[in-house]
């Protein structure tokens, strides 16, 4: 079986279990974020139509431009080839964050979390992320 199926299977696996679904509940009631696990080959938005989901993310991820650029952003952590946990800032300024999860030592996908702007954003920010979504 290739690593990938088999991180995949794992990966689902996982995420069906009761320890992991307890665990997720537990940090997305304390922080309000959203939490999952993802292959490393998954190419869709990650937190979409969770609960926990971002208000401003799920409105973007209707637009096809935006939706791009959110899995632009999750692609980032994927591509790196540092096998560490990752941050990234996406353009509207939120930060996206992933735990590696290895397989003995191969990396078969991540522990993410994210959707949250860590700072308030300046006028000028707030003013080219809408500049950003109005092009």
């Amino acid at each position: 079986m290739r690593l990938k199926t088999k991180g995949r299977e794992l990966i689902e696996r996982l995420s069906r279990s009761q320890v992991y679904q307890d665990y997720e509940h537990a940090f997305s009631q304390v922080t309000g974020l959203p939490l999952k696990l993802r292959a490393m080959e998954a190419w869709h938005l990650v937190h979409r139509g969770t609960k926990f989901e971002n208000p401003f993310c799920a409105l973007m991820a209707k637009h096809t431009r935006s939706c791009a650029a959110c899995l632009e952003a999750q692609h980032k952590i994927a591509d790196s080839p540092e096998i560490a946990t990752k941050s990234v800032i996406c353009f509207a300024g939120l930060c996206e964050t992933a735990v590696p999860l290895l397989l003995g030592d191969k990396l078969v996908g991540y522990l993410q979390t994210g959707q949250v702007l860590l700072k308030n954003p300046t006028h000028r920010q707030f003013t080219r992320t809408a500049r950003q979504l109005l092009v």
